[in-house]
């Protein structure tokens, strides 16, 4: 054979060699292609729920992977606001997939109305998954109830023992005819920062599934759930508020806070005008501005036409006192509020810039508004009432009367309380004096003990802004020497808004406009009082917000107390009862001030004392020797309080009390119970609820 053919031959066979197993590891080695990736929204969409509720049906999403279902893959959920802040809040954002490829998520309708979407997204995926989902606004209810507190609670965002803070709240609640919740709305601020999630335009929303009301039809003491938990978990017990009520009558019950996340004091008021807040009023507000750190108090009187406001209002921002400034806002009105919540745009804070102060406010009724201060940096709280069909308030607005009057608790410098006897009152006339006695409490130091005649002073109102005044010049009350004086519809009651049968309607409300402190109060007509105290014989709605001074017990950072109950006063001994539950006294105490260490509420707290007769300005006194007892506190072993209180009768329905101690002080109201109409009360009878015992945040 020839050399070079084979020479040849085996170099073909070579290279096929070498090329095949080229080919072969070529193929071994090559990267097979990328499974794909998909996610669809299988089901849950298309759903519809009523804001504040969890939709029906789970979000589902289900994920395979060259068509076959994935499991173990991360699909990231994630709500897509509407225009209007519209949306929900799921219970989860990432989810893992089971083994049949689906990731699911309940989601909560946040508190505004409106379409959205939420959108699903899986790990590899190069498209995601939708879900249109719709709110719906809440369906007004048959009967509704408008609440406000403010008082002290312990701030998240404090570092420990740098707490606790002013907060405030106001809302309202709806019922059915059977005493069953519905919903509602509220708002929350406490001016450090923690406010309800979607101020100014969407308040935290009522969740009926959570939320409740339980009353003793004899008593008229009960407690209000209110469950906010899917808009802001972070107020009450993660979420979860408690209050204790004592009904007065069927549409009117002083509150507490009462689970430990916080204590105030407040008004609970049947609602009888959802829409229109038209006409002349007057307003005091009260609380916290932390643009200088400082307590901030605001009173004054406006016109408000066609949602078109103008006015005049004194501010006394911790001791800077701005008299006379003028007021031009815009009621922005309740729109399609249910609940009759509406908005004011305009009002500023003149001793900062006319710093805009965004205002949220419930209808009580056609003259009484709820008003609460929506903004970060400030918390404000308070009421404005009307005037009524008056075009001229004169001096006869005052004639013999009682007004009692609280510093903020943020500051807690005094309660005061008393008798004014105006003279010189003439129609017509503008400016007159007084003289009275009172007494007054600042921190813990007794100013004024109710000497006859000890206190005097004059006061007068503008002859061109409609009940627009003050009082000047005031002796023998501490401190207090100047007050804004806001005449209100001499048919209005104050404290009662839907009593209108009352004998102590209208007169003003006061803001202190001196420099040591920043209070607001009320002046009411006083009746004819009895000299043996006989009229007051009668059962007794009563409420107090106190403020401890001087030594506070080891380890308590907060300063404030708050109680109610009922009693009965019979010959001048008052007592809350023990023949059986409950006896009907609660004590909100979560900074420890009753039992040293250990915050808690207390119910069922005994409460008895006896007065002496009362002098010829209704003042009453529980002596050293028969004090005004409260305890056992906890238990049959807890600890009895002896407090010095004062009462000041303005009539046998109200009593307003001040207790001036070197240890607290507080001022509150004892107001006669309706017990007939408290059968006409929609709420739930039954036992009493338990408050919630868990700490806040």
């Amino acid at each position: 054979m020839n050399r070079n053919f084979t020479s040849i031959l085996a170099l073909i066979l070579v290279s096929l060699v070498f090329g095949f197993l080229t080919g072969c590891s070529s193929s071994s080695s090559s990267t097979p292609p990328p499974p794909t990736i998909a996610i669809t929204a299988t089901s849950g969409s298309g759903q519809t729920a009523t804001v504040g509720e969890a939709f029906t049906k789970m979000l589902i999403a289900t994920v395979t992977s060259n068509g076959t279902a994935a499991s173990g893959v991360t699909v990231t959920f994630t709500p897509v606001a509407g225009p209007a802040g519209q949306s929900c809040t799921p219970s989860a954002t990432t989810v893992a997939t089971a083994s049949d490829g689906t990731a699911s998520i309940t989601c909560t309708a946040n508190s505004a109305p409106g379409a959205y979407s939420v959108t699903a997204a899986a790990a590899g995926a190069t498209a995601t998954a939708s879900f249109t989902e719709s709110n719906t606004a809440q369906k007004k209810a048959p009967i509704v109830f408008v609440f406000y507190v403010n008082g002290l609670e312990g701030n998240p965002a404090f570092p420990p023992g740098l707490g606790p803070a002013y907060y405030a709240v106001a809302g309202a609640v709806g019922f059915d005819s059977s005493g069953k919740i519905l919903g509602g709305e509220q708002d929350y601020n406490d001016g450090s920062g923690f406010t309800s999630p979607g101020e100014p335009t969407a308040p935290d929303v009522i969740n009926p599934t959570g939320s409740s009301m339980t009353v003793d039809m004899t008593t008229g003491t009960g407690t209000l759930v209110l469950d906010v938990a899917a808009s802001n978990p972070k107020v009450g017990v993660k979420g979860i508020e408690t209050f204790a009520v004592q009904f007065i009558n069927a549409s009117h019950a002083l509150i507490t806070q009462f689970d430990k996340s916080a204590t105030s004091s407040g008004s609970f008021d049947l609602q009888m005008a959802s829409s229109g807040a038209g006409g002349n009023f007057a307003f005091t507000l009260s609380g916290l501005d932390t643009t200088n750190e400082s307590t901030v108090a605001y009173g004054g009187v406006f016109s408000n036409t066609s949602g078109t406001i103008h006015g005049t209002y004194d501010e006394n921002d911790f001791g800077k006192v701005l008299v006379g400034n003028t007021l031009t806002a815009t009621d922005n009105g309740v729109g399609a509020d249910v609940y009759g919540r509406g908005s004011i745009t305009g009002f500023t804070d003149p001793n900062n810039g006319d710093t805009p102060i965004s205002l949220v406010y419930y209808i009580v009724g056609p003259e009484v508004l709820r008003i609460i201060d929506v903004d970060l940096l400030d918390a404000l709280v308070g009421s404005a009432y009307g005037q009524g069909s008056a075009t001229s308030f004169d001096s006869t607005v005052l004639s013999t009367d009682v007004f009692g009057i609280l510093d903020n608790t943020e500051d807690a410098k005094f309660a005061a309380a008393g008798q004014l006897v105006a003279a010189g009152t003439a129609v017509g006339a503008f400016s007159a004096t007084f003289r009275g006695e009172g007494d007054d409490d600042e921190g813990g130091t007794v100013m004024a003990t109710g000497t006859p005649g000890g206190v005097a002073g004059n006061y007068s109102f503008s002859n061109t802004v409609l009940g627009y005044g003050s009082m000047k010049d005031i002796t023998g009350l501490g401190s207090i020497h100047t007050l804004g004086l806001y005449a209100t519809d001499p048919k209005l009651n104050l404290l009662d808004p839907n009593n209108t049968t009352a004998a102590n309607l209208g007169a003003a409300l006061v803001l202190d406009l001196d420099d040591f402190a920043q209070g607001t109060g009320i002046v009411v007509p006083q009746g004819t009082i009895a000299s043996d105290g006989s009229d007051l014989n009668n059962s007794h709605g009563f409420g107090a917000q106190a403020y401890t001074v001087g030594s506070w017990p080891t380890g308590n950072v907060g300063w404030e107390y708050d109680f109610v109950g009922q009693g009965t006063f019979a010959s001048l001994v008052f007592t809350t009862g023990t023949g059986g539950p409950p006896t009907p006294a609660d004590i909100s105490d979560p900074f420890a001030y009753f039992v040293t260490g250990t915050p808690d509420e207390y119910t069922a707290v005994p409460i008895v004392g006896t007065a002496a007769a009362p002098d010829a300005a209704g003042r009453y006194a529980f002596r050293s020797a028969t004090p005004f007892a409260v305890g056992p506190v906890g238990g049959a072993d807890g600890p009895t309080k002896d407090f010095t209180v004062v009462m000041y009768e303005a009539g046998p329905g109200l009593v307003f009390s001040i207790e001036e101690d070197t240890f607290s002080e507080w001022l509150g109201t004892f107001q006669e119970k309706s017990a007939s109409s408290l059968k006409a009360m929609h709420v739930k009878r039954g036992p009493l609820v338990k408050g919630q015992a868990k700490p806040k945040r």
